[in-house]
């Protein structure tokens, strides 16, 4: 009994020897290539990974390109606000010249405007003497407040003509009414000498006294009014200021005088 035993061991010691097969030099050996299932999240990934540089890049191309376009028309528009910006320089100084120019031909106006011909006041007074009033001296002054005085002398027959020819100097369209006054107004004697030259005489020139003549020797002073002279058109014309005339009607026709 104990010889089986032993054998049965033995037996089994053999079989659990490795076993070793023979392979002859000559035989290639091969390794298993890698499986493309078990590789396939890392090429997904790297596909990706690929494709968001591509679109990056792709996305920073774009975007330099249309900010350069950006640029391109800011600058296009900066000029172009640049020379409007120096065009409205040129129309402010335009428009300050032309005000400037406006109010200068404004004021010439006026001071055409203002102007009462010294030629048509002395036409106007004599036009209103009567006949028995004789106009000797025509004074021009200024008085205190600026304005014109004009003091006339002169000789007439009587007090009422004297009265008379200043309330005729009251209804001028040149004097101011209210200034018109009656300074002084004394009868005196008036001496006429005759000078006779005659054949008769052989040349001898005879003086002879006439009786002395009492006339008025009378003073009167006015004012011209404030009235401009589109105002005193027909009278002026009447009085023969026709230049004056025509520029003021000029200066009506453009507008510059109302």
């Amino acid at each position: 009994m104990y010889s089986l035993d032993v054998d049965f061991l033995k037996k089994r010691r053999e079989d659990q020897r490795p076993q070793f097969e023979k392979k002859t030099l000559d035989e290639p050996t091969f390794q298993s290539a890698p499986s493309i299932e078990g590789n396939f999240p890392l090429i997904i990934g790297l596909v990706v990974g690929i494709g968001a540089v591509v679109a990056m890049g792709g996305f920073w191309f774009i975007t330099t390109q249309q900010t350069a376009r950006v640029q391109q028309k800011i600058n296009q528009l900066e000029q172009k606000l640049s020379q409007a910006q120096s065009k409205q320089q040129q129309v402010t100084q335009k428009r300050e010249e032309l005000k400037q120019a406006e109010t200068n031909l404004k004021a010439l106006a006026n001071i055409f405007n203002q102007i009462k011909p010294l030629s048509a006041i002395l036409e106007d007074v004599r036009d209103r003497a009567p006949s028995n009033v004789q106009i000797k001296s025509f004074e021009q002054s200024t008085n205190e407040s600026g304005n014109q005085t004009f003091t006339l002398e002169g000789v007439a027959s009587t007090y009422e003509a004297v009265n008379y020819f200043s309330l005729t100097l009251q209804r001028s369209p040149f004097i101011n009414p209210r200034t018109v006054n009656l300074q002084t107004a004394n009868k005196t004697n008036l001496n006429i000498e005759l000078i006779n030259d005659t054949p008769e005489t052989g040349g001898e020139q005879d003086e002879e006294a006439l009786s002395p003549t009492q006339v008025i020797n009378y003073q009167i002073s006015f004012e011209v009014n404030d009235k401009p002279a589109s105002e005193l058109l027909e009278p002026l014309q009447e009085q023969g200021a026709t230049g004056l005339v025509t520029r003021i009607r000029t200066l009506e026709e453009k507008g510059i005088v109302q």
